[in-house]
């Protein structure tokens, strides 16, 4: 099938069509269907039909293995509502060379849509719903791009970011679930998307755009236009107009909420890397995560990471901070409680490329300031020249992806009593580095308010 063609399908079950209308955060089903030209495990955009008459939903899909004779398991994901577009309204706007391929691919059981017909139905549609528009073209990006792994200065600054995302993502959740539906949903823009190589299957990742991040490419249920973070617990007065860029999402899991805020002070050229900062106000603790790729490689140590002056700088503000800021106050509640009350992490993530439609996090370390400066000491880890070098082999007790984000969630490893005008300064100074803050904060709904306070007592 060319890249460019497209499905209709019609099912016939005005049962699964209610289902699917109760419970579109799900987002997934699946179905035994005959599609025999379909590429096995091929990412392909869809059009479905519930009455025939309408189009409902457009979605991904990818098929599975065989389950029954010329049928194949199908999976439908990251659904989009279309509120029932009637179908004649859709052939009015395509031009007549083109309608009678549409109306044969929408008949009967459904099938497929021809490259001109395609790209000429997805244009009609985003006229009549112009609100998904956005929804539409990412949908469209994700099954172009998603077999490229994406390159450049710009993907090395998104890898960043999707890192930081994923992990606040799981520190909420508690399993994998959340960020995988968020993450495998993500694509940049279309037009973003150069030099693609079919040998390599590498494409670069490249635009002019600097207001962009990765947060931009998320489903739009995800995002949102203000932020309560900013009003509730930060005092960003007099530094958000000298924001270069902000993006807020939101998500929610039963009667808790997480906010991610993403401020960037300077362009994407200009961007050192990010810094995670993430809130639990059940347990009142804060942790820092600063990320660092791995681009150097060799047959020894596998992928390595060289320290810098940056690294130094960084590590200094950090011990400056503890230093100020020690924890001395009576444990007053069991949620106060730490294995250890230094909330300041780095992590190293190898810089393999960024994917779309992926929902796995790189495998990287998380590494303690304490044993940071363990490393970067006269007893820590040397290359074979003698100089300063952090790999996997040589630094064994990082904590993995899922290591850390169980101690965050539970609340085993953060900060026990910073308050938020210290965490609001925090903030100001580094925007000033030139690195970029994810600020994820988590919240109880039935407790609207966002401020810690400074002097928590048992209840």
């Amino acid at each position: 099938m060319s890249k460019q063609d497209g499905l209709i399908i019609h099912f016939d079950e005005e049962q699964r069509n209610d289902l699917i209308r109760g419970n579109e955060d799900n987002l997934t089903f699946s179905d035994a269907l005959s599609v025999s030209d379909w590429e096995m495990k091929q990412l392909q955009v869809v059009l479905i039909s519930f009455t025939g008459k309408t189009i409902d939903f457009i979605s991904l899909a990818s098929k599975g293995n065989r389950v029954a004779t010329a049928k194949s398991r199908v999976e439908f994901s990251d659904l989009v509502n279309l509120n029932s577009v009637p179908l004649d309204k859709v052939e009015r706007l395509l031009e007549p060379n083109t309608k009678l391929h549409f109306m044969r691919s929408s008949g009967g059981r459904g099938g497929r849509i021809p490259n001109k017909t395609w790209t000429s139905v997805l244009s009609a549609l985003k006229k009549l719903r112009p609100n998904k528009a956005s929804e539409i073209d990412r949908l469209t990006a994700l099954k172009e791009i998603s077999r490229y792994n994406l390159t450049g200065e710009k993907a090395e600054v998104f890898l960043q970011q999707r890192e930081a995302l994923g992990a606040a993502l799981d520190i909420f959740s508690g399993t994998n679930q959340l960020r995988k539906n968020v993450l495998k949903s993500w694509a940049p823009k279309l037009e973003e998307i150069t030099d693609r190589n079919d040998d390599t299957m590498e494409a670069m990742l490249s635009s002019s755009d600097d207001g962009y991040s990765f947060m931009n490419g998320l489903q739009a249920r995800y995002i949102q236009e203000e932020s309560a973070i900013q009003h509730d617990l930060f005092n960003w007065e007099g530094v958000r107009a000298s924001l270069h860029q902000m993006g807020v999402s939101r998500f929610e899991q039963g009667n808790r909420e997480l906010e991610i805020v993403y401020a960037n002070k300077n362009s994407l050229e200009h961007t050192l890397g990010i810094d995670l900062i993430y809130y639990n106000k059940s347990y009142h603790s804060f942790v820092l995560v600063q990320y660092k790729l791995m681009k150097e490689k060799n047959d020894k140590e596998g992928y390595f990471y060289r320290p810098d002056e940056q690294l130094e700088k960084e590590l200094k503000r950090m011990n400056e901070f503890h230093d100020n800021y020690p924890n001395s106050s009576e444990l007053l509640k069991h949620e106060f409680y730490r294995l250890n009350s230094d909330g300041f992490l780095f992590k190293l993530v190898p810089s393999r490329g960024l994917q779309a439609a992926s929902e796995k996090l790189i495998s990287g370390m998380y590494i303690p300031r304490e044993y940071m400066m363990f490393l970067l000491g006269i007893n820590g880890p040397k290359g074979e020249k003698g100089g300063r070098i952090i790999s996997f082999n040589n630094s064994p007790r990082y904590l993995t992806n899922t290591e850390f984000s169980s101690s965050v969630n539970r609340g085993w490893i953060g900060s026990t009593s910073y308050q938020s005008d210290i965490l609001s300064a925090v903030i100001a100074s580094y925007l000033e580095t030139g690195r970029a803050i994810m600020v994820a904060v988590e919240v109880d709904t039935a407790n609207n308010s966002m401020q810690p306070t400074a002097n928590a007592s048992a209840d």
